[in-house]
Order: C-alpha cells, then sequence, then structure tokens
C-alpha cells in the first residue's frame, strides 16, 4: 500500500501475508508501546514522556486503504486502551486516552490525505506542512488530555499539556517519516565515513546526553545530525535521530548525567526532554527532506541536460544531412547546367551561322526559331548556375553609379521590350552610388526588370526609378503595368522554382529562380528585394542596395 493508501498489484497470497501483518503487526506494536511508554510516566503528572504509539498509529492510518480507514481508527482505540490497561491504568482513563489517541491519529490522516492528496514527503514544503499539521493534532490531542486530566486525575493540567503535546509531535516526527520518504540515489560517501559520523554522534550523546559531563549540552547532537542528514539517505539520519530520542528517554528515566534529579525539578525535567526531543524531529525531517529535494532536482536537471544534449545531438545531424543534401543539390546544378551549356553553345554558335547563310524562306524561319529558343535555354541554364553558386562566393563590393547601373540593364532588355512595344521609361534624376558587386547587382535588378517585361502585356510601359532611403541605402523600384499577383502567389513570389498562376497560362518562359537569385543577391550584399502587387494593378518590385561598405560587411557577418 502506498502513503496514500492505493494497494499495489502483488500476488494474492503475498497480499493476503501483508495485509495480515500490516493490521496484526500494527495492533500488536501500538498495545506493546503502550505499555513500555506508561513506565515513563513523570513522577507528579499522569502523563508519559513519550509515547511511540503515536507515531505507529498515524501510520496505520496513513496507510490504510481508504475503505478500511475507519477500522484503522478502530484498531488504534483498541490497542491503546488496552495497552493503558494492562499498563495498571484505570478502565475509564485507559478508555478516554485511547479515545484521544484515535483522535489524532484519524485527524492528522485526515489532514495529510484531504482531497485525495500523497502524504510522502518529496519537497521541503511537503515536510514543512507534516510538520505544521502533526503540530496541530498534537495540541489537539494535548487539550483532550488536560481536559481528561482535569476531570478524573489529579496533578498539573498545563505541564500535562505541555509534556503530551510535544512528546506526541516528537514521536509522529521521528516515526511516521519513515513510511513516508521517498528515497533517491544517494551520491556514494567516502569510505568509512558513515561508520565515522556513528562514533562521532556516540561520543557526543555521551558527553552531551549521558553520564560522561555533568553540563548539559544535548545540543551538540545537532552537528553529527546534520552531517547525517546531508551526507546519508533519510532513512539513515531519521533512525539516527530515532536512536537518539530513545536514549535520551533512557537517560531520563534513569536520572543520569544531566538529569541527575538533584540538579533539575522532576516536572522540569519532562519538558525539557520532551521539547528536546520534538525540536530534534522538526530539524530532522525538514533538513532530510531538504536533503531529499535536492537530489532529486539534481537528477532531474540531469536528465533534462541530457535530453537536451540528445536534442542538440539529433538536430546536429540533421543540420548535417540538410547540408549535406544542400551540397550535393548545388553540384549537380553547377555540374549538369556545365554540361549543359557546351552543347548549346555550339548548337547557339552554328544556328547563328546558318542564319547568315542564304537558306529558302521556310528554312530562315526554323534557323530564327532554333536560335531564339537556344537562347531562351542558355538563360536559364545562367539562372541555375547563378542560384548555385551564389551562397558559395562572397561578393567583391565596388563604387558603382546608380544610374550607369540602370542604363546597363535596360540596354541588356531593350531587343526584348521593343520587340513586344513595351516602353521602358528611365528616372535616373539623382546622382548616386552605390556599394556592391557589379555582377550581382546588374543580375538582381536584371531579374526584376526581365520579369516587368515578361508579364506586361504588348503595348504596355515599364518604369525604372532610382531614389534614395534615408541616408544609407539606393533604391532601385521597377513598376510595370501587367496583369499583378495575388495574395497566395505573392506569398510564394521567393520560394525556388515557383511560378504563378500568370505564367503557367500565359506559357511565360522561365524556371521560377528570377526574383529568389535576386533577392540572394541583394542580402549577400547588404541590401533587400521586395514585391507590393494588387491583380489588376500591375507589380511593382524594389531593390535597396547600400551606398557604404559597412552594411555589407555586416551583412557578411
Amino acid at each position: 500500500m502506498t502513503a496514500s493508501g492505493v494497494d499495489r498489484p502483488v500476488d494474492r497470497p503475498t497480499a493476503a501475508w501483508r495485509t495480515l501483518g500490516f493490521w496484526l503487526g500494527g495492533a500488536v506494536l501500538i498495545f506493546v508501546l503502550s505499555i513500555v511508554a506508561v513506565g515513563f510516566a513523570v513522577p507528579g503528572v499522569p502523563v508519559a514522556l513519550w509515547w511511540p504509539a503515536a507515531g505507529v498509529s498515524v501510520v496505520l492510518v496513513v496507510r490504510a486503504p481508504p475503505h478500511r480507514r475507519a477500522v484503522s481508527v478502530c484498531v488504534v482505540l483498541v490497542a491503546t486502551t488496552a495497552g493503558n490497561l494492562v499498563a495498571g491504568r484505570p478502565a475509564e482513563l485507559s478508555g478516554l486516552y485511547g479515545l484521544a489517541n484515535a483522535i489524532e491519529a484519524a485527524m492528522l490522516g485526515w489532514l495529510l490525505l484531504r482531497g485525495g492528496r500523497d502524504a510522502r514527503l518529496r519537497t521541503t514544503t511537503d515536510a514543512v506542512q507534516f510538520v505544521a499539521l502533526s503540530a496541530v493534532s498534537a495540541m489537539v490531542f494535548a487539550l483532550l488530555i488536560a481536559l481528561i486530566n482535569i476531570t478524573l486525575v489529579e496533578g498539573e493540567p498545563l505541564a500535562s499539556a505541555i509534556i503530551t503535546c510535544a512528546s506526541h509531535l516528537s514521536a509522529v516526527l521521528l516515526i511516521v517519516p519513515l513510511a513516508l520518504f521517498e528515497g533517491q540515489p544517494q551520491p556514494p560517501s567516502r569510505p568509512g565515513e558513515s561508520a565515522a559520523q556513528i562514533l562521532v554522534m556516540l561520543v557526543v550523546i555521551a558527553a552531551g546526553i549521558g553520564p560522561l559531563s555533568p553540563l548539559p549540552l544535548a545540543f551538540l547532537v545537532f552537528v553529527p545530525l546534520a552531517w547525517a542528514s546531508l551526507r546519508f539517505p533519510p532513512l539513515f539520519a531519521q533512525i539516527q535521530a530515532l536512536v537518539v530520542a530513545l536514549t535520551t528517554m533512557l537517560f531520563s528515566r534513569l536520572s543520569m548525567g544531566v538529569f541527575d534529579p538533584a540538579r533539575i525539578d522532576p516536572t522540569e525535567r519532562a519538558i525539557t526532554v520532551a521539547a528536546f526531543v520534538a525540536a530534534l524531529a522538526i530539524f530532522t525531517v525538514l533538513t532530510t527532506t531538504e536533503r531529499n529535494e535536492s537530489l532529486r532536482n539534481a537528477r532531474t536537471a540531469v536528465d533534462s541536460a541530457e535530453q537536451s544534449a540528445e536534442a542538440a545531438r539529433a538536430t546536429a545531424a540533421t543540420v548535417q544531412v540538410r547540408y549535406d543534401l544542400e551540397r550535393q543539390r548545388q553540384d549537380f546544378l553547377s555540374t549538369t547546367s556545365h554540361e549543359l551549356r557546351t552543347p548549346i553553345t555550339i548548337i547557339a554558335g552554328y544556328s547563328e551561322l546558318l542564319s547568315d547563310a542564304e537558306l529558302p524562306a521556310e528554312a530562315g524561319a526554323w534557323v530564327d526559331a532554333i536560335h531564339r529558343n537556344t537562347g531562351r535555354l542558355a538563360g536559364m541554364l545562367d539562372d541555375l548556375l547563378a542560384f548555385s553558386r551564389t551562397q558559395a562566393e562572397r561578393p567583391r563590393p565596388l563604387e558603382i553609379a546608380a544610374s550607369d547601373l540602370v542604363h546597363e540593364v535596360v540596354a541588356h532588355h531593350t531587343s526584348s521590350a521593343t520587340a513586344r512595344s513595351i516602353e521602358v521609361d528611365i528616372d535616373t534624376a539623382e546622382e548616386m552610388a552605390v556599394f556592391a558587386d557589379r555582377d550581382d547587382a546588374a543580375r538582381a535588378l536584371g531579374n526584376l526588370l526581365s520579369n516587368a517585361v515578361k508579364f506586361t502585356p504588348a503595348g504596355g510601359a515599364v518604369r525604372v526609378e532610382i531614389s534614395g532611403v534615408a541616408a544609407a541605402d539606393v533604391m532601385f523600384t521597377v513598376s510595370d503595368t501587367g496583369p499583378g499577383i495575388g495574395p497566395d502567389a505573392l506569398a510564394q513570389v521567393f520560394d525556388p522554382f515557383y511560378r504563378g498562376e500568370q505564367a503557367e497560362v500565359r506559357a511565360t518562359p522561365g524556371t521560377g529562380l528570377g526574383l529568389p537569385i535576386a533577392r540572394m543577391l541583394a542580402r549577400r550584399n547588404g541590401g533587400e528585394v521586395m514585391i507590393v502587387s494588387l491583380p489588376g494593378h500591375g507589380t511593382k518590385a524594389t531593390l535597396l542596395l547600400p551606398r557604404s561598405g559597412r552594411a555589407v560587411a555586416d551583412a557578411d557577418q
């Protein structure tokens, strides 16, 4: 059974023996401890100096299955009453003491398990709550005992209340955690460290509590106890604290060392011993639980670090695979493009020779078609080559007059624009210079102008403008009167090999690499390419290039 009263799956014979041992063993242990504890009664005060049966009673209630919890309270009542009777207490008093003990165990069990909570001590917060709830239950029990003693027994009700509160609190805090601790893997201790710690504890007990010193040095036990709490498993420290408590009770009962009756009044001695053992119990529970929580947090941190490292390794492996695939793709494009360029160049050369020769009119049209389409194919190969080497090569920036760049690019596309009666207008009123790789800048602007010419209907117009942006950039704007681009297509125009609906419908030649190449070329020179368009209202493409070399350096970094 767990601390929350849930049965774990076990074999039926084993479960039967465990159930019998749990109920019978618990009842017998409470009965025997009640008899023994009565023997530690304080002269002049009708209560025991320590009541370990209280701790066993709470364990019985907490560990009992939920549907048998009421039975466990009844077992506590019967066993405690019987123990008091056998120890020689009156029947009426024994019954009332047993009832008070059962009420305390039932109350603490309900507080620990209310709402289906798990009573195990996992965190320092759990330990603080456990100590606080145990103190509340012990105070309720002390109040009941004080009322009983006022009614039935002569003595000091205040002293008996203080002693019973402290004795029951210490018993619960020293015994119940033995069943509630959730152990964590412990770091290995040094060879002989546990033996050394036990030896130090024995010496301190003999000197601080036992007969070796007449001075009240009991506080010294907290030093080796802290050693045990911070270096060894929780059960080791908890059992050691329990041994210290039992030893203290024994020396007090035998009136040895600092417990000599000639030096301290019996009632004061009882209150002092009960308070000392309660403080010992509180210290041990809190320190051992804090240590346990630290180990669990450390284990969690290690596991998290290992998972993060594994995830990082997996990410690195994925990145490496993607890098290898990208390199293979670029190698394929470059190799294929180079291999195709030679036969295309030969075809273009021979078609040009044929166009200069005397051929029949019909054959001349064929040669023109061969030459025209060979040029288109050569342009497509240029795009593939540019796309494959754009990210591998570094730009060589220099000062370029913006107007010279525009006129050079426009001149290259004049023939194709004239063939379709498209007017290309240039506005270079402002003299400016850009700092970029000349081939990159020309190709990026050329791709934007090529797209504008290709998608502008015959008789349309294309306009190229130059303007400054702040003090750092030069803006080249290419506007056309084409059909424009829809929102969905506009979001994909920079995806490699993407061709919009207009390109497919009108069978416009191209590879879908013009805009991606233009953007990559602009960005590696510290610039940018942007597209603005509305269906039916044309398209405006903007190329930004830096005026200074600082932007290029920043882009390379």
